[in-house]
Parts: structure tokens; sequence; C-alpha cells
């Protein structure tokens, strides 16, 4: 499985589990819920891209950082 399709397969496990939903507080899965780009982030990150690591943090920083890693 590549990764693209590995952090898919991780968004649609979410999306499909309703113990998780949208959070702006706690948007980095601190209680099981994420906001749209924490959820973006955290998918690359499971996959093995360390986006959040090398610096994508939200939507405004996150193209860059995508970028750069490949």
């Amino acid at each position: 499985m590549s990764k693209t399709e590995s952090a898919i397969a991780w968004m649609e496990k979410m999306a499909a589990d309703n113990s998780h939903g949208y959070d702006q507080r706690y948007r980095w899965g601190q209680k099981g819920d994420f906001d749209c780009s924490a959820a973006v982030i955290t998918a690359w990150q499971q996959a093995g891209v360390n986006v959040r690591g090398a610096g994508a943090t939200y939507t405004g920083n996150m193209l860059g950082v995508f970028l750069k890693c490949g």
C-alpha cells in the first residue's frame, strides 16, 4: 500500500467511526476528534510522512510543508 493509500485509508476509517468527530479545541485527537487540517496532517503522519514534525500545523502552512516532504 502506498503512503497516499495509507493516508486515505486512515481518513476513511476515522470518517466511518462515529466515536470521532470535529473539534477545534482538541483538534489533534486528544479526545478522539480532529479539525479538518489536523485530520489531514495526522493521516499523513499515520502513513509515515512526518509533515507535522516538519512544521505543518494548520491550513496556512500545510502546502509548503507538504511540498517540502514530497
